[in-house]
């Protein structure tokens, strides 16, 4: 559960410098670091937007240098493990469905008339349920700490949109225990998941998104791994061993081996749940949003992909095969949010991110 796979601390802190309680180190192990996460586009030489701003949250200052054992993919050829669609649509249907009480939640993110008394009175009736998300209502983040004791409470003071995020999340860490089989680190899937979650909900309002829609699909963004690495197991590991021995992004591992991707099976699993169809779409398209046509308003997919890639530009320092994915000039440019937002956004996520991390474990 989010107990046990969103341990330790994430860096950063509302202190300006990015660090957080950690030991303020050199600055050139710091630009090592950041080199580390963004050794792909530096060994390819392609401009990655986010790492001026990666480095000022770091504070960052010294040249960075490509780590020596850099490689932009392996010669070696994938080994094959494939699955096809028909069983990957079966395991789907094979996986556990959200409770009717968070569906019915989840309709408040397409229809502002749902009835948000009908909603607390079935919500009410799994005690599990309600205690994961009255602990997660009443952390700092939510601002209401301490005063919140009841689910129509929870929906008079948040909204019964925030109410439906956090019934969201406390029902899929639910359906995935980190007990499964799997060679999944639940630990860090979930912690990252949270923290894209608290960054894209952030920075929701500077590009006029709902928060609690786009809190709910960066949470989901990575559901497919979920369903792939429970789902196929044996099959999921390799994919991950090649990833990491061929320092290749995880979905285009999963491409070589299995056939398709957790973006794939992301969005399969996402309509079994009947979730809103724009967080379906996110979740579909979040590694490569289509590119901008023009002008026009930013979309929850785009923010999601941003919201990813900062996230694991903030991620675990002891994960040496973590890396910033690449992230377009084009579709930066168009969410146009400035350093100031997003820095904001990356030095509140830490705290936030442990503090529900913890309120919704069983």
């Amino acid at each position: 559960m989010i107990a046990t796979v969103c341990e330790g601390t994430l860096p950063g802190s509302a202190d300006g410098q990015g660090r957080g309680d950690r030991p303020v180190i050199e600055d050139a192990q710091a630009a090592a670091a950041l080199a580390r996460l963004f050794r792909r586009s530096l060994a390819q030489g392609t401009v990655n937007p986010l790492l001026p701003l990666l480095r000022q949250y770091r504070g960052v200052s010294s040249p960075l240098v490509v780590p020596e054992w850099t490689h932009t993919g392996s010669r070696e050829k994938a080994p094959q493990v494939p699955v096809s669609l028909g069983e990957l649509q079966r395991a789907v249907i094979a996986l556990p469905s959200l409770p009717q009480a968070v569906q019915d939640a989840l309709a408040a993110l397409r229809d502002e008339r749902t009835s948000a008394a009908a909603i607390a009175e079935r919500i009410e009736h799994d005690q599990a349920m309600v205690a994961r998300t009255l602990r997660a209502a009443n952390t700092a983040f939510y601002g209401a700490p301490g005063r919140v004791a009841t689910i129509r409470a929870a929906i008079a003071i948040l909204g019964l949109r925030a109410v439906s995020a956090l019934l969201t999340a406390a029902a899929v860490s639910a359906r995935f225990p980190a007990e499964t089989k799997s060679p999944l680190n639940f630990r860090r899937f979930w912690r990252h998941a949270m923290t894209t979650a608290i960054v894209a909900r952030e920075l929701a309002p500077a590009v006029r998104l709902d928060a609690d829609v786009a809190f709910t699909a960066a949470l989901l963004h990575d559901v497919g791994v979920l369903a792939l690495a429970t789902s196929f197991p044996a099959a999921y590991g390799v994919v991950q061993q090649y990833a990491d021995h061929a320092d290749v992004p995880l979905w285009r591992a999963e491409r070589l081996v299995m056939g398709l991707d957790h973006g794939v099976a992301g969005e399969l699993l996402a309509q079994r749940w009947r979730l809103p169809a724009v967080i379906t779409s996110s979740i579909a398209a979040h590694h490569a949003p289509p590119a901008p046509s023009g002008p026009g308003a930013a979309t929850l997919t785009e923010l999601v992909h941003i919201a990813d890639a900062l996230a694991h530009g903030i991620g675990p320092e002891e994960d040496t095969h973590e890396v910033v994915p690449e992230v377009t000039v084009e579709i930066w440019s168009h969410l146009n949010i400035s350093a100031e937002n997003c820095l904001d956004a990356l030095r509140s996520s830490s705290a936030a991110a442990d503090a529900l991390c913890e309120a919704l474990a069983s």
